[in-house]
């Protein structure tokens, strides 16, 4: 099924979700042979580098996919340090395998990157995160919105932005709505700021960054591992238009989106500053993980440790992506199969087991190491 898509359709993850420095090496390659030999799990008990629990988790992943209620098909890739720890790839039928250099659609992992440009433009003083977005909408004669709204509110998903000739959804910065509309309007900001096209914006800032396996382009999207709609049975193909590629329409591989992670995280990309506003907490997001708040394009929460993630999903393509800074620490699940997403079990289960295991891991391996930092007392 070919798909020229609408703003109607665009990236349902995000309007439903409510309802229910990158390594100096290039490693990634290695490993995923490594990995294909070894069955896909990278742990190694005796690396210093890994913590106890973290050294399992290969085994536990396993065991989550193996119990899973419906199949995986497409690639996971978790790396810390650096290095690849495990590595999964399932194909669909009979087609060949995925790899880590696989592309697909990245649906909203885009808002990630979209977000990380128009923060590189406040760094470079082009325009403020409080400045209102009418003045620069009229000033190119493109229509307005409501006039209250911010650069700020658009990243956070905070501004009530509604389609031309409808009154905005509430007061501008007072609630929650998930909107790829918003992104089109920054990306339209974009453009006009520095008078290219947005496309080209992107590939020029992952290419400055060393960034590779990530594009953005409009039309026919073309080689692409083939995406299937598991409901339909149908193969899904792609024709993006502006109306998709800032908030849903960019492409990327498995080893893309993780080294986009670690340079976002690392410190690669943006100024320290910049970085910071991007991934502090703006608004209270309604979502099945509950304690969950959104940034500017990236999600966040701090229960337990600081996680950044972002989930995406376009008929035939879904992906999570799940960002620990502190322990450098990245999960990317990027499966070409999609199903139905008002069952959100069926379709997020296996996401959401997966991040459990991870933070459990991870929070069991902080536990070991403060108590074996905690200075002994002697008793007399």
């Amino acid at each position: 099924m070919k798909m020229s898509v609408l703003a109607s359709s665009l990236c349902l993850l995000g309007t439903l979700a409510s309802d229910s420095g990158f390594a100096s090496e290039p490693v990634i390659g290695d490993k995923a042979e490594q990995a294909s030999g070894e069955g896909g799990n990278l742990t190694s008990a005796h690396d210093l580098a890994i913590g106890e629990a973290f050294a399992e988790i290969g085994k536990v992943f396993d065991t989550i996919i193996a119990a899973n209620e419906r199949p995986f098909y497409g690639v996971i890739a978790l790396m810390q340090h650096g290095e690849l720890r495990y590595v999964k790839s399932n194909p669909y039928a009979e087609a060949a395998a995925p790899t880590l250099d696989s592309r697909v659609m990245l649906a909203s992992q885009s808002k990630m990157i979209t977000a990380a440009l128009v923060m590189q433009a406040v760094s470079q003083g082009k325009f403020s995160l409080e400045d209102k977005i009418n003045p620069y909408l009229v000033s190119a004669n493109l229509p307005a919105y409501d006039e209250g709204i911010t650069i700020a509110q658009l990243l956070s998903h905070s501004s009530g932005i509604a389609p031309q000739g409808k009154a905005n959804r509430f007061a501008p910065g007072s609630d929650f709505q998930y909107s790829n509309l918003g992104y089109q309007v920054l990306a339209q900001l974009l453009e006009i700021t520095y008078q290219q096209e947005f496309a080209t914006l992107v590939n020029t800032f992952l290419g400055e960054h060393g960034v590779e396996g990530i594009e953005a382009r409009l039309g026919a999207q073309q080689g692409l591992i083939q995406g299937i709609e598991i409901a339909s049975q149908e193969p899904m193909e792609y024709e993006v238009h502006m109306n998709l590629l800032p908030g849903g329409g960019m492409t990327g591989s498995a080893t893309g989106l993780l080294n986009y992670l670690r340079a976002l995280h690392g410190g690669k990309l943006l100024s320290k500053e910049a970085y910071q506003a991007m991934v502090a907490p703006q608004i209270l997001r309604p979502h099945r993980w509950q304690q969950l708040y959104y940034g500017f394009g990236v999600q966040v929460s701090q229960s337990g440790m600081n996680e950044y993630s972002h989930s995406g999903y376009l008929p035939g393509y879904q992906s999570l992506s799940l960002s620990y800074p502190e322990s450098d620490t990245y999960l990317v699940v990027l499966e070409n199969a999609s199903w139905p997403i008002d069952q959100s079990n069926q379709a997020f289960g296996l996401h959401d087991k997966l991040r459990r295991a991870v933070r459990e891991a991870l929070m069991a391996d902080s536990k070991l190491e403060n108590n074996a930092s905690a200075p002994t007392q002697s008793r007399l």
